[in-house]
């Protein structure tokens, strides 16, 4: 009778302890299963490989799998569909970047509304793209290039990832800035891009730092300037194009985790602290500097005014610059 009496003491304790642990942790202990993050574009890019070094260690810190899927095509729109109709429930979230909010201003119509339907969980990186021509191209400096561009505006062409990409809003803010005209050649990707103008098919290119950062050290590539605010620490001889003439210019490639709207806050609270908690260890911020990308990390509110900033930069880059793409 003692021993029986003691075993259901236990079981009485053991459920207490349960449901204390239950009512403090959110959503009853989320997660509890594998945790998607779609990646809108195929693997190998720098949206897929950042991604995939957070869920390796987000799978450590929520002690669920965290599972990277690719959902390539229509510029992002298929993969960013795909979460907005998910379950709002911190189990699917969206890897957006740039392209999410060049979308808004670049497509007539979207299946669904970027702000309305989905909720800022954190900033995760961003990298700066790079301006860069081939070695045997007179252009020693950012001036070079601009100078270059007023004398004979037919002579200069600079290839890029894609209509929408941030390399190619990059190239076009640089035109506004600069009061030059300088043709833009769209490639199918940065890996392309970067690849002509290695063999110096295009004389100048504008691509994501990861692209191009080894030809940059190997002598292959000469830059010009980084688009980023500061300098990287990849390049850290070559200067800004703020630096360089152009105060205040600000066009980086960013990755941030987004989820549907309605996924509670608690989800989105632990979440967040989950991201920022892994961007604080040395072994992420390394692996992230070896893609060129420096850990972003900030508040759910921090992100969403970031995004809509983001948003209203790109229309404005769009519109001014005329760029169009058959939707």
């Amino acid at each position: 009778m003692i021993r029986t009496l003691r075993s259901l003491s236990l079981v009485f304790a053991s459920l207490v302890l349960g449901a204390t642990a239950l009512a403090q942790a959110p959503e009853g202990g989320f997660p509890t299963k594998p945790v998607r993050i779609i990646v809108p574009y195929g693997p190998g890019g720098s949206t897929d490989v950042v991604a995939r070094i957070l869920a390796a260690k987000l799978t450590q810190l929520l002690g669920q799998t965290v599972i990277v899927e690719n959902r390539a095509g229509a510029n992002a729109i298929i993969g960013t569909q795909a979460v907005a109709q998910s379950a709002p429930d911190g189990y699917t979230l969206l890897a957006a970047s740039n392209g999410n909010a060049v979308n808004v201003s670049l497509y007539k119509k979207l299946p669904f509304d970027q702000l309305k339907d989905f909720v800022s969980v954190v900033g995760v990186a961003s990298m700066p793209n790079v301006v860069a021509v081939h070695p045997s191209q007179p252009m020693h400096t950012l001036k070079d290039l601009i100078q270059a561009a007023k004398a004979d505006p037919d002579a200069i062409a600079y290839g890029h990832a894609g209509v929408g990409s941030s390399q190619h809003l990059s190239g076009e803010m640089l035109k506004l800035v600069a009061g030059v005209k300088i043709r833009q050649i769209a490639y199918k990707g940065g890996g392309p891009a970067v690849t002509d103008a290695l063999g110096n098919h295009v004389p100048m290119v504008i691509a994501g730092l990861p692209a191009i950062v080894q030809f940059v050290k190997s002598g292959q590539m000469r830059a010009l300037a980084v688009t980023s605010p500061k300098r990287s620490s990849q390049l850290p001889d070559v200067p800004t194009v703020a630096e360089q003439g152009y105060p205040g210019f600000n066009q980086v490639f960013w990755i941030a985790l987004i989820a549907p709207k309605g996924t509670p806050a608690p989800v989105i609270a632990r979440l967040n602290k989950a991201v920022n908690d892994a961007l604080a260890m040395p072994d992420i911020v390394h692996a992230l500097a070896a893609q060129g990308a420096e850990p972003t990390g900030g508040t759910p509110e921090q992100l969403d005014k970031f995004i809509r900033e983001e948003i209203q930069s790109a229309a404005s880059v769009i519109q001014q610059a005329h760029i169009k793409v058959n939707d």
